[in-house]
């Protein structure tokens, strides 16, 4: 091929730094040969079962050096590969495997290594195992090229398929080649030379986000450093900080709690929802020397297609940041209803053209040809759904959306699919799910149900039910039941009257005994949103979640305990934490 491939961009930074660290995780590195070889060992057995050019494989391998090994040799075999998240719910898996017609699935080595599937499932391969016995069988493990394959590499060949979120209540597949990978790849290299000092690996692979921690630093000759930003970092974390990370905006609260050993040195680089430049000034506040890319882009855009960078001495405006100019060979058209551009400071819809377009939508030619229209001059562009202006500087600023999708803590809701999730549980009559903030201004879902004539709905259980089609993040933090969901008076739902979700009501517990038990009930209410919280609430049983955790410890330590996230996280109760760290008032009785 006339572009070199990813594989082949790898394979000649091996030449370069063969014996430099590529992954280091759970305390164990392994260099940049070392990789390669495993990878070809794994891609030469996939070739060995037939698999190529445009072939899927499906990947369910939690972040670690085998997954890795599991991209790469999907890759240098030249098929695409399917992220899938470890904790993926049976039936979000199911359609999946359905509609990529998946029929090998890579998973680490949890009793998953006969190849066999679970009836009608695709066959397993456990990497570790498959690489292990290659190895001692003497294996081919050169790096495989055309002669190998049963097709041509090319650069439009499939390189992955990642599932987001579908307005008619069915995940929709985003389909990428590798051109249009290396072309993002090409600018993150340039862009991101911090890439080269070792990136931080915290992400589902299953979000495109990753796809930067991933494969950037492996063109440079840099580490990919496996870890997590929901906690303080755990022993055999790679020592010392890493050049860069790259999260969403409602990551940044967490990075302002944690240690600075988990907050890069060279570049932050935030994207999947709005950033506020307030939550920015307060990381920046404690990380002064780091530069902050505000990096916009739909998966159908591959990663990231505009972006806008704070310098350590650039003002940071307040408000909302602009997503700023175009990656090169990228460009933006703010467009009305008829395709026509609109002037400058004129609202409009955001349309993608250039080089980083994806493919389009496995199997969907329809909604491909929807969303994927002619470019006035030539060519494709993605209508994106998303409402943006030009500043007079030539910055583009994102507004909002024209339909019903929400971004929340970065993950891309169809509200509609929730809905009709939802709609599809039994003794449901009519469903709808929206988007609301809390009192700390955290978005949440919210679910809103009406009962069938003579049936009852319990909310909990409604929710378990949703859980097992949908992932985590995408099951309402709340169901209400409601008699009927009230209209606008030209028949639409009328969001703005759906009731508030109640605060939930908790049993009654022990009071607190001590000053710092009731000061640490205290903030537990804070944080929660809650009238009242008792000493063996469970912090994650009232409402919390990582980021509200964040804020708990953050808020603590400057009132003077010495507890971390790590201690919220594992502790949970106000009672465990002031038993666990109670210096931050005198101790006493409560009068």
């Amino acid at each position: 091929m006339a572009e070199p491939s990813l594989p082949e961009l790898f394979q000649a930074q091996v030449a370069r730094t063969p014996h430099a660290v590529a992954v280091h995780s759970g305390g164990r590195e392994l260099d940049y040969a070392g990789l390669n070889r495993r990878a070809n060992l794994l891609a030469h057995q996939l070739l060995a079962r037939g698999i190529g050019p445009e072939d899927v494989v499906g990947v369910r391998i939690p972040r670690s050096a085998d997954l890795l090994v599991a991209l790469l040799g999907v890759l240098k075999a030249g098929a695409a590969y399917v992220p899938v998240d470890s904790d993926c719910p049976a039936g979000r898996l199911a359609y999946i495997v359905e509609d990529t017609g998946l029929e090998l699935m890579l998973v680490p080595d949890a009793g998953a290594g006969d190849e066999t599937g679970a009836e009608g499932g695709p066959r397993t391969l456990a990497v570790p195992a498959v690489v292990a016995a290659s190895e001692a069988a003497g294996a081919p493990a050169h790096d495989p090229t055309d002669a190998d394959r049963p097709a041509p590499l090319t650069a439009r060949t499939l390189a992955y398929v990642i599932y987001t979120s579908g307005s008619t209540g069915r995940p929709k597949g985003v389909t990428v080649q590798h051109d249009t990978l290396l072309r993002y790849l090409e600018f993150a290299r340039a862009a991101y030379p911090s890439l080269a000092e070792g990136a931080l690996l915290h992400s589902p692979v299953a979000f495109d986000l990753t796809v930067t921690a991933l494969y950037g630093p492996l063109l440079l000759g840099g580490q990919v450093r496996v870890g997590s930003l929901d906690r303080e970092p755990e022993p055999g974390t790679a020592a010392g900080r890493p050049g860069f990370v790259k999260a969403t905006p409602s990551h940044l609260p967490l990075l302002t709690a944690l240690p600075s050993s988990l907050s890069p040195t060279g570049e932050l680089v935030v994207g999947g929802e709005m950033l506020i430049g307030d939550v920015v000034d307060r990381w920046r506040r404690t990380h002064p020397g780091a530069t902050v890319v505000n990096e916009y882009g739909p998966t159908e855009a591959t990663v990231g297609c505009c972006v806008f960078s704070i310098g350590p001495d650039d003002p940071i405006e307040p408000g909302a940041t602009p997503i700023g100019r175009p990656t090169p060979g990228t460009e933006l058209h703010v467009l009305d209803e008829r395709l026509n551009p609109v002037p400058p400071g004129t609202e409009g819809e955001l349309y993608i053209a250039g080089g980083q377009v994806a493919r389009g939508y496995l199997g969907r030619p329809a909604l491909t040809a929807e969303r994927f229209v002619a470019a006035p001059g030539g060519g494709r562009m993605y209508r994106t759904g998303d409402i943006a202006r030009m500043r007079p500087d030539g910055h583009l600023e994102y507004l909002g959306r024209t339909d019903d999708q929400v971004k929340i803590r970065g993950y891309r809701i169809e509200l509609g699919e929730v809905t009709s999730v939802v709609a599809a549980r039994p003794g449901v009559r009519q469903a709808a799910v929206i988007a609301r903030e809390d009192r700390s201004g955290d978005r949440y879902l919210a679910g809103y149900v009406v009962p069938e004539d003579g049936a009852s709905v319990d909310p909990d259980r409604l929710r378990e039910a949703v859980a097992r089609v949908l992932p985590a993040y995408m099951v309402p933090a709340s169901v209400v039941v409601v008699g009927e969901l009230p209209l606008t008076s030209n028949g639409k739902l009328d969001k703005d009257a759906l009731p508030e979700p109640p605060a939930e009501d908790a049993v009654v517990g022990d009071e607190p005994e001590t000053e710092a038990e009731a000061r640490l009930c205290a903030l537990f209410a804070e944080i929660l949103g809650l009238p009242a919280v008792y000493l063996d609430d469970d912090f994650f049983g009232r409402g919390g979640d990582s980021l509200r955790a964040a804020r708990l410890a953050n808020k603590a330590r400057k009132a003077g305990w010495t507890f971390g996230l790590r201690d919220v996280l594992e502790l949970r109760t106000p009672r465990a934490l002031a038993a666990h760290a109670p210096d931050a008032v005198t101790e006493g009785a409560v009068s």
